[in-house]
């Protein structure tokens, strides 16, 4: 029988968990969704079907899936409040795959109204606490559909991600989505954050002026190859 390690959390996600104590009520459009290549997805939306958590703004989903035991908790803080930060948060996640196969997790609220800035910090935050050898993390956040940096995790550890979107007005919608690709049996264990807040003017200029750097750098290394 498989064994799956409950009730984790990381130390530096505390904080972000910590603004989603206390929601108020459920948001329709606040949803967690499962894939995995063969099976049809399942799709659990907050207070919904699926949903054990007990709480609004808040979905935990415990059972089986595909080929894996899925054991997460997540968090909008849209159906707590609406007020910045605009937060998504996988608080807690255990899978456990029999064998190797591929997983995806996508969480998604709409309605956001703070910020209201004509650009959006669009920040993500990736962290591991279990990975067994050869397993591959991605996860990656959107603002209106518009991805950000994608951040992908080999080894146990975290990572973090920055992106400058155009706001457009609002509401808006937030997302990720965490993809798992094990290639033999074991568990995973992982936290992730989306943040959009209005950005620091240091900011916007710092990424302003990495583009044409990165830009320079690319054309550099296609003449090498020339």
């Amino acid at each position: 029988m498989m064994k799956v390690v409950r009730n984790f959390a990381l130390l530096g996600l505390v904080a972000a968990g910590a603004l989603l104590a206390n929601p108020s009520p459920a948001h329709a459009a606040f949803t967690l969704t499962l894939q995995e290549t063969g099976f049809g997805p399942v799709t659990i939306t907050d207070n919904g079907a699926g949903d054990v958590s007990g709480a609004s703004g808040v979905i935990t989903f415990s059972g089986a899936f595909g080929d894996f035991f899925v054991q997460v908790s997540t968090g909008s803080s849209n159906s707590a409040g609406g007020t910045e930060p605009a937060q998504l948060t996988i608080n807690s996640l255990s899978i456990t795959g029999a064998s190797s196969s591929a997983l995806t997790i996508t969480l998604t609220d709409t309605g956001f109204t703070a910020p209201t800035t004509s650009q959006v910090e669009l920040r993500s935050q990736l962290s591991t606490t279990q990975l067994p050898l050869g397993t591959t993390v991605t996860f990656t956040s959107s603002l209106n559909g518009s991805a950000g940096t994608p951040l992908t995790l080999t080894t146990v550890g975290g990572t973090t991600g920055l992106d400058i979107k155009a706001l457009g007005g609002t509401p808006f919608t937030l997302s990720n989505v965490t993809t798992f690709n094990l290639t033999a049996a074991g568990t995973v264990q992982a936290t992730g954050i989306t943040t959009a807040t209005s950005p620091e003017p240091a900011t916007v200029a710092m990424v302003a002026t990495a583009l044409p750097i990165l830009g320079l750098g690319y054309w550099r290394r296609r003449r090498a190859q020339s």
